[in-house]
């Protein structure tokens, strides 16, 4: 048993630390980090072997002044319990036995401190990750339950209220083992890369967290959807209908730009993110739609992005090209689908009409339409995959022209989310007003190119 402290001590710290090791064999690590935030500029180790140092000291003194009996049991308490070389050495000197087989109660494992394994931990972390590009790094762990529960256990018996679990400690410690070695830097909030070590079943399990790579397509061939499309009748298995392919159209644009980028970097899939979509027979013209392409598990960080998109454009054989391509945040991916039903659109249409409608009856359906608010319920041609609702879209410009009789040339600056064709038809009465609507006539869209998409700062007049 360990001695109590003596009536007239008023150091309280140092009193509950031998109240601590009375029942519990803890290390210099393990002891310090139960009064972990009590100072700064040390390590829990030095705190903890500076706590039993002083109390060592005091055994000595009491040794010395006569109070032996006093002494014996506190530097036999601090040899066993405390596990103290400085209390050891001292036992020697003065005779004192004492059993020196005692291991931590919190951190050994097998009787070795889990912290005195970090070098081969860490080893084996950076050799998991060796053919990984990555500049920043984070560290977690998943602690032995009991490690845990022992901890939280003394924590609460002691009334301990400015500990740091074992956790804490041992992440930063092998955050810091790793960065020493690797030159890396800490990212807290976005990573590159996180390594979990299972203290449980001695494994360390990578996280490659994903890149995302922001450009913009341009789509020159019609009958390309922006994703893949599978066979509606086999879901993708393949079948009669599909002719075995599993798929209703034969490539899609994410995937003319997520292979290839997803080959540079060696990722394991890839989430393509776009600023809406144009139908699958419309054109994307202009300086082309905004998309965000995410990889995940990348083992390359850097890519050549001016190789990327060469070899991007090549392989779609002029269907599409990218442009810009640039390294960017998973915010930017947010962005852009939050955005995409509320920036600006412009659009070209090639319209046909079953009656030649006058050169005024235009001007009146551009002024009817342009600067107004249209109410479109869910049109009947995707209700099928969307909410049946009803939605206001605002309409900045419309402007009308013949071609021949029976055919009209429309451009168009609206809302995000219009649906262009049926603000031409009325889709039924579905969009209220509609340019067939206001003309008198069956107005059908023949062709349409997405012409232009402007982000929320462009002003609908520049």
């Amino acid at each position: 048993m360990c001695p109590v402290m003596p009536s007239d001590h008023e150091y309280v710290l140092l009193e509950k630390t031998i109240s601590i090791l009375e029942d519990h064999i803890l290390c210099d690590r393990c002891l310090g980090r139960l009064f972990a935030w009590l100072s700064t500029a040390t390590t829990n180790t030095k705190r903890g072997g500076s706590l039993k140092l002083v109390l060592s000291m005091m055994a000595g003194r009491e040794v010395k002044t006569g109070r032996r009996e006093v002494g014996t049991r506190l530097i036999r308490c601090l040899a066993e319990n405390g596990l103290s070389e400085e209390a050891r050495a001292l036992a020697v000197k003065e005779s004192i036995d004492f059993d020196p087989s005692g291991e931590c109660e919190i951190c050994s494992i097998d009787g070795t401190s889990i912290f005195d394994r970090m070098p081969a931990i860490a080893a084996r972390a950076l050799e998991a990750a060796n053919d990984v590009e990555y500049d920043t790094l984070l560290v977690g762990s998943v602690p032995i339950n009991r490690m845990a529960e022992r901890e939280e256990e003394i924590r609460g018996k002691f009334n301990l209220l400015y500990g740091e679990p074992l956790k804490s400690e041992f992440n930063r410690a092998l955050g810091k083992e790793i960065l020493d070695i690797t030159g890396k830097t800490t990212d807290f909030e976005h990573p590159d890369i996180v390594f979990v070590y299972n203290m449980e079943k001695d494994e360390i399990s990578l996280q490659i967290n994903p890149i995302f790579i922001y450009g913009r397509y341009r789509k020159l061939q019609r009958g390309i959807p922006q994703s893949r499309w599978d066979c509606s009748e086999c879901g993708g298995k393949g079948c009669e209908s599909c002719n075995g392919t599993g798929r209703r159209y034969p490539d899609s644009i994410s995937e003319y730009v997520g292979d290839p980028l997803q080959e540079m970097v060696k990722g394991t899939r890839y989430k393509f993110h776009a600023a809406g979509r144009e139908d699958v027979d419309a054109l994307m013209v202009g300086a082309g739609r905004p998309f965000v392409l995410e990889v995940s598990e990348p083992r390359v960080r850097r890519p050549d992005l001016a190789e990327a998109t060469q070899k991007i454009n090549e392989r779609s054989k002029g269907k599409i090209e990218v442009q810009g391509l640039e390294m960017t945040e998973r915010e930017r991916a947010q962005t852009l689908k939050a955005e995409s039903s509320e920036n600006i659109k412009e659009y070209r249409a090639i319209i046909t009409i079953d009656e030649e409608v006058p050169e005024k009856a235009l001007k009146r359906a551009e002024s009817a339409l342009s600067e107004t608010t249209i109410h479109q319920r869910t049109p009947n041609r995707v209700s099928h995959r969307r909410s049946d609702r009803i939605r206001e879209k605002r309409i900045y410009e419309v402007r009308l022209s013949k071609i021949d009789k029976e055919t009209l040339e429309g451009h168009f600056r609206v809302q995000g989310g219009t649906y262009i064709k049926e603000l031409i038809s009325g889709d039924e009465g579905r969009t209220k007003p509609s340019i067939g609507e206001i003309l008198g006539v069956n107005a059908v869209c023949k062709e349409l190119n997405v012409t232009a998409i402007h982000s929320l700062d462009a002003h609908h007049n520049a």
